[in-house]
């Protein structure tokens, strides 16, 4: 790993200690967490056509001159494409226009604040880090783990300026602290349409052109397929309780006014878990069942032979194939479908749980330059018809998506971009994670009563919610 030397930030012990006990929180089910701790990987060699590569040489991005051309890139995951794999095209652009690499320091999902924080201290300092996996922020910020970018990033610019919205909810003392390209769904549910068929149910995506995809129609296919036969399960997956209280349109924590808010006791929270732990109560959630180590399971696979409806997943799964919860799972890629998370009866618009496509600066980055040429490139990318078009027949040749699975993708785009549900749960603190990650779930894994269980846990919440808001202030 090439680092330049550079006179680095300093780091409290105090900062270090508290990022120590970030470690405790994972994102549940993501099958990219399983590297081992850190292995270093660069860049890979690129399979974009010459075609791609033509249309991306069209796209405008904005000029750097950069001293210093490597990257140093922190996380659970490659942003290098795998051997073999299709380049995306910012990262085209950044090679191609600036003469940029990226080191990839992959470590477990587990081990990134600890081994951001021993970085840091030794001043070995990553350049960025994934703002996507939403527990960075506002606790990275209060921790000084990670800088401000406004020096570095007009957010007001050509490039920017369209994406301000997405990027002012990440502001902590003022200044921007993540560098968002766009908001991402964070799940959705995926479906076999041939089931959906076969047993004469509603077709989802009509419901939605309807403006009728709302709870209690998912609640009717469920019951209806259910009905016509044994064994069978209304729904399936590790995000299903995330997925449908964030439908709600209010996230367990929220930011508002740059202020960590504490909504477990919201009205629209609690008529989400109603709904799940009716689902439980109905014998129309997949029933939890225990490995050999007692951890609850799920069966994607199931979808694919018709004995469960729904399965709540990460966009991501639909960019993998032969993976635990990729599209292999859900049977014939021509019959595979997903769509938005239903929302409550009587919608406007349907909200979208979401996460965010952005990076953060590490304390004492050795090049942040580099990173901002990096995240210009992101950002032209994002607002490039042609990269569009570069995307689309990647995710054709690579994933085998259909023309549905593409007009889909689209309008759920669209609608993240309009209505997205940021949830900061583990954003906050370990403590506040784990105070709501399970409970949050009991409702549709046991039938416990929300309204009880978030009795239980309101107090640790708010003290959490009240220690990160006292810390912002203090700065």
């Amino acid at each position: 790993m090439n680092l330049t030397k550079k006179k680095l930030l300093s780091v409290s012990a105090a900062s270090i200690m508290m990022l120590g006990l970030l470690a405790g929180c994972t994102q549940d089910g993501d099958p990219s967490n399983t590297n081992n701790g850190g292995d270093v990987s660069t860049n890979a060699p690129s399979t974009m056509g010459e075609e791609q590569q033509s249309q991306a040489e069209e796209i405008k991005v904005k000029d750097f001159e950069l001293e210093n051309k490597e990257l140093t890139f922190l996380a659970a995951w490659a942003r290098n494409p795998a051997a073999g794999k299709n380049k995306d095209v910012a990262l085209e652009l950044f090679q191609t226009r600036f003469g940029g690499k990226i080191n990839d320091v992959i470590v477990k999902d587990d081990e990134r604040f600890t081994t951001l924080a021993s970085m840091v201290s030794t001043g070995q300092s990553p350049d960025f880090f994934s703002a996507g996996d939403m527990d960075a922020f506002p606790r990275g910020a209060t921790a000084k783990m990670f800088a401000p970018l406004d020096d570095i990033i007009d957010f007001n610019d050509e490039w920017f300026g369209s994406k301000k919205e997405f990027n002012d909810p990440f502001i902590f003392n003022g200044k921007h602290y993540a560098a968002v390209i766009g908001p991402e769904i964070d799940a959705l549910v995926v479906y076999n349409q041939s089931i959906i068929e076969e047993n004469n149910l509603s077709d989802p995506a009509q419901l939605l052109k309807e403006n009728k995809w709302d709870w209690d129609n998912f609640y009717t296919m469920m019951t209806d397929f259910c009905s016509k036969g044994e064994d069978r399960h209304g729904v399936d997956g590790w995000w299903v309780a995330k997925g449908l209280s964030n439908s709600s349109g209010v996230p367990f924590i929220g930011m508002e006014d740059g202020k960590v808010v504490n909504n477990v006791r919201n009205a629209s929270i609690e008529k989400a878990q109603l709904l799940l732990e009716k689902l439980f109560n109905e014998n129309l959630a997949y029933p939890l069942a225990s490995n050999e180590h007692g951890e609850w399971q799920s069966w994607p696979k199931d979808v694919g032979e018709g004995k469960t409806l729904f399965y709540i997943a990460g966009y991501w799964a639909m960019t993998e194939v032969n993976t635990e919860y990729g599209l292999a799972n859900y049977g014939d890629i021509k019959d595979v479908r997903f769509i938005p998370v239903p929302c409550e009866p009587g919608y406007d618009k349907i909200s979208i749980p979401a996460r965010v496509n952005g990076y953060m600066l590490c304390a004492g980055a050795p090049n942040p330059q580099g990173f901002a040429a990096l995240m210009y490139c992101e950002a032209a990318a994002s607002d490039s018809d042609a990269a569009e078009q570069i995307t689309k027949d990647q995710y054709f040749n690579e994933y085998g998506w259909t023309d549905e699975m593409w007009e889909m993708r689209n309008t759920m785009f669209k609608m993240v971009r309009e209505n997205p549900v940021y949830d900061f749960m583990s954003g906050v603190s370990a403590d506040c994670y784990d105070a709501l990650n399970n409970p949050s779930k009991d409702s549709f894994h046991s039938g416990a009563s929300w309204v009880q269980t978030r009795e239980t846990i309101y107090d640790r919440v708010q003290l959490e919610v009240d220690n990160i808001n006292k810390a912002a202030e203090e700065g």
